[in-house]
């Protein structure tokens, strides 16, 4: 089903709230004057981009670095706030990416932001771009660092109706001039049923500042960090998520033939309909991860509330296909939700081996 996916995570651009309230099932954000800022959407640079994001995108990126290209890649953007949409990947237990998008006050106007969180091998780094070029009738938008501009980093996003392209271009940490590819994502809209509820419950995207980033960069050569210590919008807690614990047992018989790679696939579709196989729901993978076959607990974390799939597979061979031969469940789905601020125990066993 997948492969080359762990280098993915740094290929994107270079790289919460207090007061929460329950309320029934979800956790609503109090909107004060001191936090928030209202303004006419029309003011808003790149407002209509918070419209065009949400929804689960997949297709496959290009890079320029010796991390490699990769076949596809899945996101699942919903909103998490009145103004901010973020999506979550987290492949193994040392490699992530959260990417959002949000209102901020800058250069004493709103504008829309972006912010990518990038972690490989347990290092890594946050970089921040705001909105400075809006094409809307094209479907043109772009987002460059914060005090460098275009010098330094920018991110070009085009889209058409259930499609965008992003391209990422960078000086290559100050070694090239002029800018270079440094990826491309071309991205396909699988559905955006699964951000609606989302939608709904938010009114997204409304015209709130979420974060005053007047003073966040000053005296900084670019929007970069490298550290995590001074981040002005740490993405942990991050608003309006869940999480699900998976207990996992692989049957004795397929464990004594061999070991491979565990693989934990979560789905806002199911992938069967009785016991025939719907590859074309693929289009609606919301979370996945890689880990060692011998895990027997794994949280995942930052989960959009929400009804999911459970899948589980070990690669038996290492091509991460998983295809004939390998290991699978043979539970056709396990069915659970995801409640804001909550947790969710699901188990899972390993017991077929895919014909």
């Amino acid at each position: 089903m997948l492969k080359k996916m762990r280098t993915l995570l740094l290929l994107l651009p270079l790289f919460l709230f207090a007061g929460w309230q329950t309320s029934g099932n979800f956790i609503r954000i109090p909107v004060s004057e001191s936090s928030m800022t209202s303004n006419d959407e029309t003011t808003i640079l790149g407002f209509s981009f918070l419209s065009r994001i949400p929804g689960q995108w997949n297709g496959p990126v290009f890079s320029s670095t010796p991390a490699g290209s990769s076949e596809s890649w899945h996101v699942d953007f919903r909103p998490v706030s009145a103004g901010q949409v973020s999506q979550y990947t987290s492949m193994d237990t040392s490699a992530l990416n959260y990417t959002s998008f949000f209102i901020v006050q800058h250069d004493h106007q709103l504008k829309v932001a972006m912010r990518t969180e990038g972690v490989f091998n347990n290092k890594g780094c946050v970089t921040y771009e705001v909105m400075d070029s809006v094409n809307e009738e094209t479907g043109y938008y772009r987002f460059s660092d914060f005090q460098a501009g275009t010098k330094r980093a920018y991110t070009e996003f085009r889209f058409q109706e259930e499609s965008f392209v992003m391209e990422v271009y960078t000086t290559k940490f100050n070694k090239v001039n002029p800018l270079q590819l440094h990826s491309r994502y071309e991205a396909k809209l699988g559905g955006r049923e699964a951000a609606a509820e989302a939608i709904a419950f938010f009114n997204f995207p409304q015209p709130l500042m979420i974060k005053d980033f007047s003073e966040a960069f000053k005296n900084m050569p670019e929007s970069i960090y490298y550290t995590f210590e001074n981040d002005p919008y740490p993405s942990t807690p991050q608003p309006y998520v869940g999480s699900a614990t998976v207990n996992i047992t692989i049957d004795e018989v397929l464990k004594s033939k061999g070991s491979g790679e565990l693989f934990l696939l979560l789905t806002t579709k199911s992938l069967f309909e009785g016991i025939k196989y719907i590859p074309e729901n693929l289009k609606y993978k919301s979370k996945y991860v890689f880990l060692p076959a011998n895990t027997k607990h794994y949280t995942l974390v930052n989960v959009h509330p929400g009804k999911y799939f459970l899948y589980s597979f070990v690669d038996v061979n290492g091509d991460k296909k998983h295809l004939s031969g390998d290991y699978m469940s043979s539970d056709s789905g396990t069915v659970f939700t995801v409640m804001s601020g909550g947790n969710v125990t699901v188990g899972t066993k390993v017991d077929l081996v895919m014909p």
